[in-house]
């Protein structure tokens, strides 16, 4: 087998459910449905730490937050680690990344030095701003661009640009959004347009006392960015396919984390409701790969190990994530039993509102996480209760056996201490609290 190229496109905040070929139909996704009809859609990926930054360390590098270091927002990757670059790298693939990174700590607006970004050799990243019509990157050099217009659609000329002079040899390249992430309403007019008078449907586990207007409002600024990704998503299909080269290469879109918009009465993400932790995931590698609807479990953990695999590699070291590359081969290939979910130390609006640390695994059938002290236990049925109303944490019978996997899970991948002692313990104080400085926290 030749060697693969890999593009990664990568947004911010996409849950599960809002794309056309996961049946909402109130969003807008031509250019996604159409791939996935040539694609393998997983149903059932999830997101270990449904926050950035731990998400994406771990989706470049296979590792847990633990041992990647970047648990939690504006707290920098650790730069020794090896990611999905390092290894391309190695194989004489020319390797790329564009815009968000997320992974460079504070301040969000400086350069990222090349010792600080995982292999990867061509950069036009900036670390981290939802400024959608104010963008900007910096290069290789560090020279900062600004970027005219809406973001994502530069972002995707830049990429269109690295395909095209890379041609003759096999790369690897990482598109990074910022949408659907709010600011909600910051994407061009004509795609709010396509859903003012629309009449949405919220999910039916948003609760009465929720500003239902307001957060009708939110919705649809966010299936607008969804459908302005489609559109670029499309842009790249079609440069791979006029370019010969999307038989050549593993096409992979996901997301780092999910949206609760209104879910269970919450906003934003950090806990372990599949509105937060369940993302999309669409994979295609030619006829390698199979075309239709994938049901076993993957997590973005496991994705870096998985896609490595199917291009033919592996990482030199100890990873956490698994190989389940067979998911994108077999239709009745099994997934992964237990995915391993965490949030280690709530920041930013998990913190005002008094969020807490938790641990948790989810099954095909369960959910199940905590906190440290056992304060907060949330336990559900994924078959019987979908929208995860009914929380079973009192069931001895489900909750005991679930307690005694999460165990070992932790005993495997981390250590569940309570948020504020953990930082202490493994060395993360100064850097917590230069990152809290930043934003004005105490």
């Amino acid at each position: 087998m030749a060697q693969p190229n890999l593009l990664i496109v990568l947004s911010d905040q996409h849950r599960f459910c809002d794309l056309g070929c996961a049946g909402n139909a109130e969003v807008s996704t031509p250019h996604f449905d159409a791939f996935a009809r040539r694609a393998v859609r997983c149903t059932q990926c999830v997101s270990n730490a449904p926050l950035c930054v731990p998400a994406r360390g771990s989706l470049l590098t296979g590792l847990v937050p633990h041992r990647h270091r970047a648990i939690s927002n504006d707290l920098p990757v650790d730069p020794t680690c090896a990611s999905i670059a390092t290894v391309l790298g190695r194989q004489g693939y020319q390797t790329g990344y564009i815009c968000k990174w997320h992974l460079g700590g504070v301040p969000r607006d400086k350069p990222i030095e090349a010792a600080g970004r995982l292999g990867f050799r061509e950069w036009k990243a900036a670390n981290c701003h939802h400024h959608y019509h104010q963008g900007f990157y910096f290069d290789e050099t560090n020279r900062r661009h600004a970027i005219e217009g809406y973001e994502p659609a530069a972002q995707t000329d830049l990429l269109l640009d690295f395909i095209g002079r890379n041609q003759t040899n096999p790369w690897c390249c990482v598109l990074s959004f910022g949408p659907p992430h709010d600011p909600y309403q910051d994407v061009p007019g004509r795609f709010l347009d396509l859903y003012c008078d629309r009449d949405l449907t919220l999910r039916g586990n948003v609760p009465e006392t929720v500003d239902r207007a307001s957060l009708l409002e939110h919705t649809r600024g966010y299936y607008a960015q969804i459908t302005a990704l489609d559109e670029q998503f499309g842009r790249i299909v079609d440069a791979l396919e006029k370019s010969g080269q999307l038989d050549e290469t593993i096409v992979v879109y996901t997301s780092d984390h999910g949206d609760m918009l209104g879910s269970q009465g919450y906003r934003n993400k950090q806990l372990p409701y599949e509105e937060a932790i369940r993302v999309p995931l669409l994979v295609r590698y030619g006829n390698h790969t199979f075309k239709g609807v994938q049901d076993g479990q993957i997590s973005l953990l496991d994705l870096p190990v998985s896609l490595l695999a199917l291009a033919g590699f592996s990482f030199d070291g100890a990873v956490d994530g698994q190989d389940l590359h067979r998911l994108f081969l077999d239709p009745s290939a099994p997934g992964l039993d237990q995915a391993y979910i965490l949030d280690t130390v709530p920041c930013h609006q998990a913190y005002q509102r008094g969020g807490t640390e938790w641990r948790g695994l989810r099954t095909r059938r369960y959910t199940y996480a905590r906190s440290a002290d056992g304060a907060v236990c949330w336990l559900f049925d994924n078959q019987q209760d979908p929208l995860q109303q009914n929380n079973l944490a009192g069931r001895d019978d489900l909750r005991v056996p679930l307690e005694a996997d999460l165990c070992r899970l932790v005993a495997r991948h981390d250590d569940f201490l309570p948020w504020d002692r953990y930082i202490r313990t493994y060395g993360y104080q100064e850097e917590w609290n230069r990152s809290q400085a930043y934003f004005n926290l105490p």
